[in-house]
C-alpha cells in the first residue's frame, strides 16, 4: 500500500462516511428544514467523491475535484453543528435543573 494512497484516497473515503453518518445524526436531532437540505447535499457530494475516489483508486486520471466536494460537504457539517449549537438555550440544554 502506498502512503500516497493513504493520504489521498483512503483518508478523503474514511472523511466522507464520518460527514455523512454525523450529518445524519445532526438530522435525526434536529430535524428541520435546513440540516434536511444540508444532509441531502452532504450525502449527494460525499457520495459522488467516493465514486471518483474509487475509480481512482482503479487507474483513472486523478483529480481534486473529489478533495473539493468533501470540503464543502465538511463546510456544510460545520454550519449544522453550529446552528444546533446557536440554538440551545438555558431550558432545553440537557441539564436537570
Amino acid at each position: 500500500m502506498d502512503i500516497e494512497a493513504i493520504f489521498w484516497i483512503y483518508l478523503p473515503i474514511l472523511i466522507a462516511v464520518v460527514e455523512v453518518v454525523w450529518s445524519f445524526k445532526l438530522t435525526i436531532q434536529q430535524n428541520s428544514y435546513f440540516d434536511s437540505i444540508a444532509s441531502f447535499l452532504i450525502l449527494f457530494l460525499n457520495g459522488f467523491s467516493i465514486y471518483i475516489l474509487v475509480l481512482i483508486l482503479d487507474g483513472a486520471w486523478p483529480t481534486y475535484t473529489p478533495h473539493l466536494a468533501i470540503s464543502i460537504s465538511t463546510i456544510l457539517t460545520v454550519i449544522q453543528i453550529i446552528r444546533r449549537k446557536r440554538k440551545k438555550t438555558f431550558g432545553n440544554n440537557g441539564y436537570k435543573t
